[in-house]
């Protein structure tokens, strides 16, 4: 009777049922760098002395499947919630002499920058991802 011997096989199935968690790292580790690039380039934005830059802060996602900037949960800049004079930062607000000021748009304008970021990030985690699979991660 003949037969066949395939090997490595076992080796391939190994290698793809660590994918799923080579691949989470991964995206785990561009979202860290990215949220911190992104909190830098709207602390620039803002400008100023540095206070309500100071208040700001990046956040990862429990299951680190995103990031996001905004202002630091309770804390407070004069008596006001850091979330709300950023928000009449970014978006301007009333004067007391009735005028308006016009907003900052540190968040909307840091967007281009975050879409950079996203296609940087995809396209290193595809490379990544295929050096896995190839044995080389």
């Amino acid at each position: 009777m003949q037969s066949v011997e395939i090997s490595g096989l076992d080796a391939v199935a190994k290698r793809l049922e660590g994918f799923p968690a080579a691949l989470r790292a991964s995206r785990a580790e561009f979202f860290e760098e990215a949220g911190q690039e992104l909190l830098s380039a709207v602390q620039r934005r803002i400008g100023g002395t540095g206070r309500v830059a100071g208040v700001q802060d990046r956040y990862i996602g429990s299951g680190k499947g995103y990031a996001a900037v905004r202002a630091k949960a309770k804390t407070e800049l004069d008596g006001y919630a850091a979330g709300y004079i950023t928000n009449a930062l970014e978006n301007g607000h009333a004067a007391r002499d009735g005028s308006r000021v016009s907003g900052k748009y540190m968040y909307r304008n840091t967007e281009p920058e975050a879409l950079r970021l996203a296609e940087d990030g995809a396209r290193e985690i595809e490379k990544k991802a295929l050096a896995y699979l190839e044995g080389e991660g």
